[in-house]
C-alpha cells in the first residue's frame, strides 16, 4: 500500500467512497427529518405527534452520524499534527 509523506497509508477507492457516502448521509437524515416536520398531512399521512417524534429522531441521528464520521475519518488523521 502506498503511504503519504506523513507515514499514513493512502486511502483506497472503497474507503474514499465510504467516507463521502457517510458525509452525504449526514446531510440526508436531517434534511428528511426537516421535510417530515414541515410536511402537510396530504404529503405524509401521519399524525402530528408521530411526525414530530420521527423528524426529531432523524435530525439527531444525522448529527450523531456526522460526529461519528468526523471522528472516524478526520479526527484520527489530525492527531499529533501541529501545523
Amino acid at each position: 500500500m502506498i503511504q503519504d509523506p506523513n507515514n499514513r497509508p493512502a486511502e483506497t477507492h472503497t474507503q474514499k467512497f465510504l467516507k463521502y457516502f457517510n458525509l452525504f448521509m449526514t446531510l440526508v437524515y436531517p434534511a428528511f427529518g426537516i421535510y417530515i416536520l414541515l410536511s402537510s398531512p396530504e404529503q405524509i399521512a401521519l399524525d402530528s405527534n408521530t411526525k414530530v417524534i420521527l423528524g426529531i429522531i432523524l435530525i439527531f441521528y444525522g448529527i450523531f452520524r456526522f460526529f461519528r464520521t468526523y471522528q472516524r475519518y478526520y479526527r484520527n488523521r489530525d492527531a499529533g499534527r501541529f501545523d
